[in-house]
C-alpha cells in the first residue's frame, strides 16, 4: 500500500494482527526517518492514518454486543458508566445502543436468521430503559 491516497476503505479484510502489524511498519519508518534526519514519506503518513482507523474500527466492532451483554448481566447501573468504558457521551452511548438494536432488528427482517429477534431487541430495550443516566 505505496499510494498517498490510501483510505480506510482501501484496506481489504484482514486479520486485526495484520492491521497492527503494517500501521507499526508504517509508524517505524516515519520515526526512523525523523531520527535520521531525512524526508517522512507521505505515504507512509497516509497509510498510518488509515491502518489506524481500521485497527480502532475493528477493535470497537463489538461493543454494542459487548454493551448487550453487559446489559443483560445487569452489570451496568447507569449510562454514563457505559459511555465512560466505551469513551463517549451519555447520549451517544445510549442512542447509539438504540441505534444497534434497530440496526439488528432490521437485519434480522431482512435475512430471517441474523440479527436480534424481536423478543430479545424488547429485552435489550427493556434493559436499556432501566438503567439510570
Amino acid at each position: 500500500m505505496s499510494d498517498k491516497s490510501v483510505t480506510p476503505h482501501d484496506i481489504p479484510q484482514l486479520p486485526l494482527n495484520t492491521l497492527v502489524e503494517r500501521w507499526s511498519d508504517a509508524r517505524s519508518r516515519t520515526f526512523l526517518a525523523r531520527l535520521n534526519g531525512r524526508t517522512v514519506n507521505p505515504s507512509d503518513l497516509f497509510v498510518e492514518l488509515a491502518f489506524g482507523v481500521r485497527i480502532a474500527q475493528e477493535a470497537t466492532a463489538g461493543q454494542w454486543c459487548v454493551i448487550a451483554d453487559l446489559l443483560r448481566l445487569g452489570a451496568i447501573d447507569s449510562w454514563c458508566q457505559a459511555a465512560d468504558a466505551i469513551g463517549v457521551t451519555e447520549t451517544e452511548a445510549r442512542d447509539g445502543f438504540h441505534n444497534w438494536i434497530a440496526g439488528q432488528i432490521d437485519l434480522r427482517r431482512r435475512t430471517g436468521t441474523i440479527g436480534l429477534a424481536e423478543a430479545d431487541a424488547a429485552e435489550l430495550y427493556a434493559f436499556s430503559s432501566a438503567v439510570s443516566w
